[in-house]
């Protein structure tokens, strides 16, 4: 996910915001890409079928396939569900890296922070095969990284992550409130894409409460508080519908 908007638009960076006094407090969101997208009134994701491929403990080739697997059943899900709002689509690329790089798509890697990063200028998600993602496979977190950051090319396509990263803010609070609005939204997506193959994963709920637990721990000052993580995850999984992801137009108690 997008953690700070650190060289993608030079009309938001950090070092724009101008300095205030105190924090005000948010304005509301006004661009109706963000808050009235055709995407929220599309309609549920369609329900389909998605075979897990068998994945082995630190096997590199295997999570390749496993993943490659993922991508193509939510390429297929979200295409559809892109041209049913009348917007166009492109497929997003997937590469991996067998070590953390220095950079990616201009941004310094965090590396104790990032499994992976979607590039929204060449729509390429970069997964970094590390010792520790391929430690324990068989969990649906490698399934939930492309999920969650194809919700993010679905941002792409849907014109939301242009409307973003224009936004106005007033200060640092301000910003990194947006930050969060862009990020919850695409947990949401990626848990509403989650139902709508959930039955044909075969899984207990147990391993959707083990998911989010994972995920929580991608909590932060731009990606959200663990408690806002869970709720917009849950809100996509519970409904499979992207017109509950509207983050946009949500209270700021929501997207803390």
């Amino acid at each position: 996910m997008k953690l700070a908007m650190i060289a993608l638009a030079g009309s938001v960076t950090l070092g724009l915001v101008p300095a205030v006094s105190s924090p005000a407090a948010a304005h509301p969101i006004k661009n109706t890409t963000l808050t009235g997208n055709r995407l929220y009134s599309a309609g549920p994701l369609p329900t389909t079928s998605c075979r897990e491929r068998p994945v082995k403990k630190n096997n590199a080739a295997s999570a390749k396939s496993y993943l490659a697997g993922v991508l193509r059943c939510v390429d297929r899900s979200w295409t559809t569900q892109l041209r049913k709002a009348g917007l166009k689509q492109s497929r997003m690329k997937l590469t991996y890296a067998d070590k953390v790089p220095a950079k990616f798509c201009g941004v310094k890697w965090r590396k104790d922070d990032w499994d992976a990063y979607y590039c929204d200028e060449s729509r390429t998600l970069l997964i970094v095969l590390s010792k520790d993602l391929l430690e324990d496979p068989g969990d649906l977190y490698l399934f939930n990284l492309v999920a969650t950051f194809y919700g993010e090319h679905v941002q792409n396509a849907a014109g939301i992550y242009r409307a973003w990263i224009n936004l106005d803010s007033r200060n640092k609070a301000e910003l990194a409130e947006q930050n969060r609005r862009y990020n919850l939204q695409g947990h949401c997506f990626g848990g509403a894409f989650i139902r709508s193959v959930w039955k044909s994963l075969h899984r207990d709920p147990e391993d959707w409460d083990d998911l989010l637990y994972y995920v929580r721990g991608w909590a932060g000052k731009d990606g959200g508080s663990r408690k806002s993580i869970t709720y917009w995850a849950n809100a996509g999984f519970k409904s499979g519908d992207p017109g509950s992801c509207n983050t946009w137009a949500a209270p700021s108690s929501k997207v803390a």
